[in-house]
């Protein structure tokens, strides 16, 4: 069934030589807070430079919240939405670089750690994260990436196998069309909070949604989560079908240079799957795990020296 809901991403801004007062990360929290306000955001997620005066060794805890995790809590409680906020913390007295999540009544939802910090990071005592995780919030299933981890394939297939349905990207750097990658891999919609650059919104197959501008930090987007991502090569002879049983009630969006397609559900009445299913519809990672299935066979089959 059709799940839409309004995500903002709230880009970071660092000087050149890292002037910035104690209290800068704040002051550029609440200035987007003030944006955000009353607006009906349902998940916002911010940037990895609200841990610029955060120094390897301190950090928050997340059972009793320093002035960070307490902005995030409050925001989310006042905007009845949630929050993916990253943060430097303490867990067990070891330093993380972490993204928590908090849900409309301000209660901690869940967390995701830095898979991978950076090799001057992990050397001067910050503590690398298990692996991916997935978090279960009223604003969808949740993915959380922390900067160098984007460079990181092993991650974003566990994210593939985990199916969230936003990644949230908290970054010093952008990583180009890596992003892009990220999104139509996993299928999910790709939220980042970056430094500087852009911060971008794509959707699951890697198209720019939404982005900030030298004038607005705030990234916005509308976003349906109810989706079934598939390739046209053994789905496209259906859709007619579709459209003329479901018109309005369903979107089928197409890339033609990826090859491939969302089903989204626009009704109450049926979910993307449940159409999928209907019309014997191929998930693309089923198809394309098809083919790898349908090659290995052939080559199994052959004489050993060919």
């Amino acid at each position: 069934m059709s799940k839409i809901i309004n995500v903002a991403t709230i880009g970071g801004m660092v000087m050149e030589r890292g002037e910035e007062s104690p209290d800068e990360p704040l002051r550029q929290f609440r200035e987007a807070a003030q944006k955000l306000d009353g607006t009906g955001v349902d998940l916002v997620i911010t940037c990895e430079t609200m841990m610029m005066n955060q120094p390897v060794g301190s950090g928050e805890n997340p059972e009793n919240p320093g002035p960070i995790l307490t902005e995030y809590m409050e925001f989310a409680k006042r905007n009845r939405c949630t929050v993916a906020g990253a943060a430097r913390i303490l867990v067990g007295g070891r330093s993380r670089q972490s993204i928590l999540y908090y849900g409309p009544d301000g209660s901690l939802l869940g967390m995701y750690h830095k898979m991978f910090p950076t090799d001057e990071s992990i050397r001067k005592g910050t503590l690398p994260g298990s692996g991916a995780v997935a978090v279960d919030t009223p604003a969808g299933r949740l993915g959380g990436i922390l900067c160098f981890d984007l460079n990181f394939d092993e991650l974003r297939d566990e994210y593939t196998r985990l199916r969230p349905d936003v990644l949230c990207f908290s970054s010093y750097f952008h990583g180009a069309h890596v992003q892009a990658n990220w999104a139509l891999r996993t299928h999910a919609f790709f939220a980042g909070a970056v430094k500087d650059g852009t911060s971008d919104i794509l959707d699951p197959l890697g198209r720019v949604l939404n982005s900030t501008t030298y004038y607005n930090r705030i990234a916005w987007a509308r976003i349906n989560l109810d989706r079934f991502v598939m390739h046209g090569a053994c789905n496209s002879e259906k859709w007619p079908d579709i459209r003329r049983k479901y018109r309005d009630k369903i979107l089928i969006d197409s890339d033609s240079p990826s090859g491939f397609s969302v089903l989204y559900s626009c009704t109450d009445e049926f979910t993307a799957q449940n159409v999928a299913a209907e019309f014997g519809l191929v998930s693309a990672e089923d198809y394309l795990n098809g083919c790898r299935k349908l090659r290995e066979n052939v080559l199994k089959k052959l004489p050993r020296n060919e």
